[in-house]
């Protein structure tokens, strides 16, 4: 299990708990990891968003790409702007900007990319 705390406040905003995401203030699942897939709530909920090694597109395999990730950083696909630099346990703004959130615990590609799509 892998909280993700809002490094602001060092609260924790959610956390990851096998292939579920969820919200640490109810324990509810908000998102499901299926494969590639992120679902809303459960295996069968709606696909919210969809990763593969680099991309997230939103809604499907299909779908329009939202962010492409890789090396350490994440790009919006459009405008190739850097949303966020993963350094270490750390997901920042930008590259040398402030930390956004703190993964304490470890996390595999999948959880990882999952976690990016919803944030």
């Amino acid at each position: 299990m892998a909280e993700i705390k809002d490094k602001k406040h060092g609260k924790v905003a959610f956390y990851l708990d096998g292939n579920e995401i969820k919200d640490k203030k109810h324990g509810t699942t908000l998102f499901y990891i299926d494969g590639n897939e992120v679902r809303e709530k459960s295996r069968n909920g709606h696909v919210k968003f969809y990763f593969n090694n680099s991309d997230i597109t939103r809604d499907s395999k299909h779908g329009k790409i939202h962010y492409h990730v890789e090396n350490n950083e994440v790009r919006d696909k459009k405008h190739g702007t850097l949303i966020y630099y993963i350094d270490g346990s750390e997901i920042k703004d930008k590259k040398y900007g402030s930390v956004k959130y703190y993964i304490d615990g470890n996390l595999t590609k999948d959880q990882l990319m999952g976690l990016l799509s919803i944030i």
